[in-house]
């Protein structure tokens, strides 16, 4: 039988070294006064023998708890079930492996009680995804001054807040020029009631697309809740359907309406891409299960999560933080857009 061996302690390197253990700690974290020479032998001896600083004890010591904050933004207390959300998801596991990298542990917050358990949980720092206007979590959040980083600009927020964001106005471009090469004469965008950033700048983006071309835009905008459930994504669908003028390309601003899309074309005799061509952003993990599959806007969720954490682990830190508004969206075309 095996017997584990005792960890190293702070006091076992100090002894070995024959220095004191507030010497020790300020070589290994690069502290105080100490000659380099010192601190290098310090280093040295902590190596060879398997020393690893405890990351709680020194979040503690310089008077943080090492850990960190997200939640999913929400108007008032409407409910989103992130965890059915491929997007929510893989933007968290990235956020939650780069914290760990840095040292610290991530809460997740239920997006309805999330100023409540934030409120009782002591942070360092927040993330807040999709910051949405008349979220209680996000006034609280400030109120308290807590350190935040943000997934997606705050509508009223500040240039002083610090932002991570992916390029959606070039990738909205990328997918109307594509479904204009493809044989749409004409491309609208079909979208729910906006509560954050993302949408509003992508309806932007289309609207000065059409200015460009010396076109009128088609859009709906659906005064529909994101939690709503299938009836209302397929009586959207339906309306925009048979509406006058009804553009041949759709870029759906939710991947559950191009689903729907799909259906109530199918239902009155459409082709798909024959008769409508259409693009959604990849969110939910439904694109390649369709028929035709989904030609989809891909958000980059792992790098905008990764990105988040280690650019509020600076925050916390004290060390330079800028925004980061420029990350990549990439256009996966398949056969819902192309022939």
């Amino acid at each position: 039988m095996s017997v584990t061996e005792p960890p190293v302690r702070i006091e076992d390197v100090a002894r070995a070294a024959g220095v004191s253990i507030t010497t020790v700690s300020h070589a290994l974290s690069g502290k105080g006064r100490l000659a380099e020479a010192t601190r290098e032998r310090v280093r040295a001896k902590a190596g060879e023998l398997g020393y690893r600083p405890n990351a709680a004890a020194q979040s503690l010591a310089g008077g943080k708890t090492g850990i960190l904050g997200t939640v999913v933004s929400a108007p008032g207390d409407a409910p989103i079930t992130f965890t059915e959300i491929d997007y929510y998801v893989e933007l968290m596991n990235a956020a939650t492996r780069a914290a760990v990298e840095r040292g610290y542990a991530l809460v997740l917050a239920p997006s309805t009680a999330g100023h409540e358990l934030l409120g009782r949980v002591p942070l360092d720092g927040v993330i807040v995804i999709d910051p949405a206007e008349g979220d209680l979590t996000l006034g609280a959040l400030r109120r308290r001054g807590t350190p935040i980083v943000f997934v997606g600009r705050d509508p009223h927020g500040t240039s002083a807040d610090l932002v991570v964001e992916n390029d959606r106005r070039t990738g909205t471009r990328t997918v109307l020029d594509h479904l204009i090469a493809e044989g749409a004469d004409h491309v609208g965008i079909l979208t729910l009631r906006t509560f954050e950033s993302f949408t509003e700048d992508c309806l932007a983006e289309y609207a000065a697309w059409c200015a460009e071309r010396g076109e009128e835009p088609s859009t709906l905008v659906a005064p529909v809740e994101p939690t709503a459930g299938p009836s209302a994504f397929r009586a959207i669908a339906e309306s925009f359907l048979d509406g006058e003028g009804r553009p041949r390309g759709v870029f759906c601003l939710y991947e559950r309406l191009a689903v729907e899309l799909l259906g109530a074309a199918r239902d009155r005799g459409l082709r798909v891409p024959g008769d409508l061509r259409i693009a959604t952003i990849s969110e939910m993990g439904w694109a390649e299960s369709t028929d035709p599959m989904l030609t989809t806007l891909v958000i980059n969720q792992d790098l905008l999560g990764a990105t988040a954490a280690d650019l509020l682990a600076d925050l916390v830190e004290g060390g330079p933080a800028v925004s980061v508004r420029d990350v990549p969206t990439r256009l996966v075309v398949r056969g819902s857009s192309c022939s």
